[in-house]
């Protein structure tokens, strides 16, 4: 597996319900896809709502990008993996954007400015989002050995986990999770091009509406 930056917030009091399963474990033998480090569910896993703030200090919800295939790819600034992966997702957002891919940015862990400004400076071709009074956060707890963080709503209800930095989702044209990646996952093989290609072509027949964006796992 590719760098993975392990930062973890403090811990904090206990969430509710895990929403999404957690990541699998084990070998996932020899799928190509997989040694591009991603990672197909057996089964797609509808993800609960989610809101987070955006450039402009308004709020976006996941639900408004029903109809295009969504990389929820969750980063940090001093992360070394995630500036390793930047250029490979900058190139997948121009190779696809126009056909039905939107990559949203999400950081939860810098202040929000600092995020958008290294947004600007390194042109992203797709949105940062922040957190927001939406109450949204990612929460560190302890799973028997091991740390792991979680992103949770308002209610305390863990819904995505994210164990470190670069953490990708990826979510068809339905919401439903369908892979997912944690560290430098390599969007420049055939494969990952193969796999995002055919997702875009299945969401031109997708019901759902349409946005133009902008230039759990299991164990």
């Amino acid at each position: 597996m590719k760098p993975i930056c392990h930062t973890l917030l403090p811990s904090r009091a206990l969430i509710a319900i895990v929403t999404l399963a957690l990541m699998p474990t084990g070998s996932a033998g020899a799928d190509p896809i997989s040694d591009a480090n991603i990672f197909v569910y057996p089964k797609p896993l509808k993800v609960a709502e989610l809101v987070f703030g955006n450039q402009q200090g308004g709020s976006v919800s996941l639900k408004e990008y029903t109809g295009r295939v969504v990389l929820l790819h969750f980063w940090s600034i001093n992360c070394p993996a995630c500036r390793m992966e930047e250029p490979l997702l900058h190139d997948l957002k121009r190779a696809f954007g126009g056909n039905g891919l939107e990559i949203l940015g999400v950081n939860l862990v810098d202040p929000p400015q600092a995020a958008v400004s290294h947004a600007a400076r390194n042109r992203f071709p797709f949105p940062v989002l922040v957190a927001q009074q939406s109450g949204f956060s990612l929460q560190t707890v302890s799973l028997g050995t091991r740390q792991t963080s979680f992103l949770v709503n308002p209610m305390k209800e863990a819904i995505l986990e994210v164990p470190g930095f670069p953490t990708t989702y990826i979510i068809d044209c339905r919401g439903s999770a369908v892979a997912y990646s944690v560290g430098v996952a390599r969007w420049d093989q055939s494969a990952a091009r193969g796999f995002v290609q055919r997702l875009v072509t299945e969401a031109k027949t997708c019901a759902g509406p349409i946005r133009v964006g902008a230039a759990a796992p299991r164990r």
